[in-house]
């Protein structure tokens, strides 16, 4: 053992080049492993801090905003709370804001789904906070999904900026309004008034209040016998329903009969009216058309002769009957 020990020694001594030869390998292959192995933590630190991710699920989601609110590339994506993603792009397009994140998973997404842009930290930084919704359908990627700007704290210092002047505007007609109420108050008629007006309404509240002391039993009498009567008329009412129904029924039955009568009446005169017009026709005929109730009615002439003939026949008859008839008949003689 103590021989061989000694070659070794003998060994390193005899070729000291190598022996720092191989050290320095080895200090160098050691340094590069840490160099690699900061880099990569590095990448991934930056990578974490900017939310990249290589989710299979990962999908990228437009975001219409009308203003950017302070959001830029690397801006966190949150979801109910939680980190899904980062902002990649941020562009203004057609009067607004067009934002482009990436989400490692979209699947929770609905129809309705908004966005809202809110402050990230009170020391500065913006994240954009998605309301997944409730609707029943899943939320088209292709599609922009609409967003709002939340108040931070420099919209408030703004806002309050805008309105300080009209607040000033406010306390100073306050003071005005105090100093007048002021004045007033020390106004000895004023608060004279105000005392009358305070004794008056209470002595108004006492005579009531009186009043209604003396005057209650008669008020409470009054009550019941109204409600004795709603009562009697709520009686009477039931009492005589089926009476009242009975007297409608008539009614309706004698409107029905008088119904008929009408009808039957219209059918009369409707009747009349053709039988009027009928004899009008006659009389129309007779007056225009040559027949002989014409000629009898209308024809001076026809009735002269026709009186001649009826005289004529009278005297005819007449004649008969002093001197009879005397018939000379011959039979089969030709004159």
């Amino acid at each position: 053992m103590h021989h061989l020990h000694k070659d070794r020694t003998t060994s390193r001594s005899d070729h000291p080049g190598e022996f720092h030869l191989n050290v320095s390998r080895s200090t160098e292959i050691r340094v590069g492993l840490v160099s690699l192995v900061s880099i990569a933590v590095l990448i991934g630190g930056i990578m974490i801090g900017k939310g990249i991710s290589f989710s299979p699920n990962k999908r990228t989601i437009s975001i219409r905003l009308a203003t950017s609110g302070g959001i830029e590339t690397g801006s966190p994506i949150v979801v109910n709370g939680v980190k899904r993603g980062s902002v990649s792009d941020v562009a203004s397009n057609n009067g607004s804001v067009l934002v482009h994140a990436n989400i490692d998973d979209a699947s929770d997404l609905k129809t309705d789904a908004t966005a809202t842009v809110t402050i990230l930290e009170i020391t500065g930084g913006k994240k954009i906070e998605i309301n997944p919704g409730k609707a029943q359908g899943t939320f088209d990627v292709d599609k922009e999904m609409p967003g709002t700007v939340a108040a931070d704290i420099g919209g408030l210092v703004t806002s309050l900026g805008e309105v300080s002047g009209s607040a000033v505007n406010l306390v100073r007609r306050l003071d005005t309004i105090s100093a007048s109420l002021t004045e007033l108050m020390r106004d000895g008629s004023f608060m004279t008034n105000v005392r009358t007006i305070s004794s008056d309404g209470a002595l108004l509240v006492t005579d009531v209040r009186t009043w209604f002391s003396a005057n209650r039993e008669p008020l409470t009498a009054s009550i019941r016998d109204l409600r004795e009567i709603s009562t009697t008329l709520r009686e009477s009412v039931d009492r005589n329903e089926p009476k009242v129904s009975q007297i409608i029924d008539r009614a309706d039955k004698v409107l029905l009969n008088l119904e008929t009568t009408l009808a039957k009446a219209d059918g009369a005169i409707v009747g009349a009216d053709t039988l009027i017009a009928r004899i009008n026709g006659v009389v129309n005929d007779i007056r225009t058309n040559k027949s002989l109730v014409n000629m009898l009615l209308y024809d001076d002439k026809m009735a002269a002769r026709l009186d001649t003939t009826l005289l004529t026949l009278r005297k005819l008859l007449r004649d008969f009957g002093k001197n009879g008839i005397n018939v000379n008949v011959e039979l089969g003689h030709v004159p």
